[in-house]
């Protein structure tokens, strides 16, 4: 359970049942430790199950990610391929072959007959650096099948007029790396010679917005990475404050495992705090969820899907439930890299390579993991006061190239504090405005 206190009261979260209530009057004089003790002989006979998924053939595989480069004209210095992280590959002037992408598309359109509409990601390294190579295989997809949506993952340095049509022609969605204003931006996102990105990337927006205003409002967002110093505060501003920024965005922070960037950077004990500037953004979106505004909101993107997940939960919730935060590897989507080899998403690296453009996709190994990682989560996970709202992984385990199901636990602290900010949040709207919510849908969760 959680203990938490909301603008006005006092809540118990139980997330066996998963109600929110109140706090009794009787223990209105106790501490949260001792009502937790209190409480616990109640809740010591109760656990939550967790069911494996069966990993095989699928037709409603939702998405394909292909790798198109390993080159990229910027060189971040938290970058996932950068020498701060020795178990993944490194930047090298390498694009996937046309040939190879047309298996991994062919393997995917099969993978996906029962899906409404079909997805490719274009990811690297920098797509933007090959346009041609994205504008074949987009035409190839458009001849397999008729529902084809695409999207692009970029950095936005590049933005030639022949990209910009590419893209405004085929409607993709375009997923532009932005870490907020010029000073945090510029810290860590730098080309080659060391100089920062910001202003040639805001040109690039601006370029962007006015050649194809309505293609821009409807298609393009922003993910930032945070990592220390944090200047969560100063994102929030440049949202606010400048229109082109007014898009959907996509919170992510720095990969702390397998890495030697934290340990690299020269910052004080303060620069590691986020907690406060996260509290402030939480607040504020608080007195604008109050006000009506719980969806255009900058704290909507930072706050809103657990918050939406906490709003829509099942009220006769079931004891066996799935391991929230994995997917079916393999079966929800594909990833493919420049050597044609599969895995089960971008971020996977080399870990559970799930086959080939030539033998297709291989189930086994994947399987192993998988049956390996609910078997630890009926044993660890099974009482947790997040087990409901967990994000949590297979890759969190991954250690180096080992799979490892201790490394997993080292955040779980973080997940639930993040658990009962969500839950501050939601009870402290609700208390003065019981239908601010009620603008969520529960196909935006």
């Amino acid at each position: 359970m959680i203990i938490f206190t909301s603008k006005n009261n006092r809540y118990i979260y139980n997330q066996f049942t998963n109600d929110i209530l109140v706090v009794p009057d009787a223990y209105n004089s106790l501490k949260d430790s001792e009502i937790q003790d209190d409480l616990s002989q109640l809740l010591e006979t109760q656990h939550i199950s967790f069911e494996s998924p069966n990993l095989e053939n699928s037709d409603k595989t939702h998405s394909l990610i292909i790798n198109i480069t390993n080159y990229c004209n910027l060189r971040c210095s938290y970058c996932a391929y950068s020498e701060h992280y020795p178990f993944e590959r490194e930047h090298e002037n390498r694009s996937i072959e046309f040939d190879v992408a047309i298996k991994a598309i062919d393997e995917y359109v099969n993978r996906s007959e029962g899906v409404e509409f079909r997805h490719i990601s274009m990811y690297g390294g920098e797509p933007s650096t090959e346009p041609k190579l994205v504008s074949r295989i987009i035409e190839y997809a458009k001849k397999k099948a008729n529902n084809f949506k695409f999207s692009v993952c970029t950095n936005g340095y590049s933005m030639s007029n022949e990209w910009i049509q590419l893209l405004v022609q085929n409607e993709a969605q375009l997923q532009i790396s932005i870490d907020g204003d010029k000073e945090s931006h510029d810290r860590y996102r730098v080309d080659k010679s060391g100089r920062g990105s910001f202003d040639r990337v805001v040109s690039n927006l601006n370029k962007l917005s006015t050649q194809a205003p309505s293609y821009y409002k409807s298609c393009v967002y922003f993910v930032v990475t945070l990592s220390p110093p944090y200047t969560l505060t100063r994102l929030y501003e440049l949202y606010n404050n400048n229109e082109l920024f007014h898009q959907p965005w996509y919170i992510n922070f720095v990969k702390p495992t397998d890495t030697t960037f934290i340990d690299s950077l020269n910052l004080s004990k303060q620069d590691f705090d986020f907690s406060s500037q996260e509290l402030h953004l939480a607040n504020e979106y608080i007195n604008a969820s109050i006000n009506g505004d719980a969806q255009n909101h900058f704290g909507y993107w930072f706050f809103g899907e657990l918050v939406k997940g906490i709003h829509f939960r099942e009220f006769t919730p079931s004891n066996k439930i799935w391991i929230n935060g994995c997917c079916n590897p393999g079966v929800d989507k594909l990833f493919v890299d420049c050597n044609g080899d599969y895995f089960p998403c971008e971020r996977s690296g080399s870990f559970m390579k799930l086959g080939n453009v030539e033998i297709g996709v291989d189930f086994d190994k994947s399987q192993d993991v998988v049956n390996q990682y609910t078997e630890d989560c009926n044993i660890n996970c099974k009482t947790c006061p997040n087990v409901r709202f967990c994000d949590a992984c297979y890759l969190g385990s991954k250690n180096g190239h080992v799979f490892e199901l201790s490394s997993k636990y080292k955040f779980c602290h973080k997940r639930i504090a993040k658990l009962k900010l969500a839950l501050y949040i939601y009870c402290s709207v609700l208390e003065v405005n019981n239908s601010a919510f009620d603008v969520f849908t529960i196909s935006h969760i």
